[in-house]
């Protein structure tokens, strides 16, 4: 009897670590999709639609293969995909960042440059 005992708890601590492996990865990619939906948002919300529409596009692109790979229960691929279009998402976000401080920076070179030139008419009067 004590064999066909171990034999069974073997079996069922099998089993339970195959479901908790499978639950744990199925976690990870629905954690990776999420983290990539607001990655994405962010992105928007900074502009990149205007200033990097092609690595938001890329992000896009991802998420929505990332998707498609979860609803075929291909985890891993899924996953991997939704942390790439993180990574895209995050880099059409500071893209764009990077170039509204350029427009920015720019508009206050053109204010200090009217304002010099104004300084120097006054001066002359």
């Amino acid at each position: 009897m004590k064999p066909l005992y171990q034999g069974i708890c073997f079996v069922v601590i099998c089993f339970a670590m195959v479901t908790i492996g499978c639950a744990t990865q199925n976690v990870s990619h629905t954690e990776s999709l999420t983290s990539a939906d607001l990655s994405i948002k962010a992105a928007e919300n900074s502009n990149a639609t205007l200033y990097a529409p092609m690595e938001l596009k890329l992000a896009r692109d991802k998420i929505n293969a990332a998707k498609e790979a979860a609803e075929k229960e291909e985890f891993v691929q899924a996953k991997r995909l939704a942390d790439e279009a993180v990574m895209d998402a995050k880099l059409a976000e500071a893209k764009a960042l990077s170039e509204r401080t350029k427009k920015i920076t720019q508009e206050m070179r053109d204010s200090i440059e009217t304002l010099r030139r104004e300084i120097e008419r006054m001066q002359k009067q």
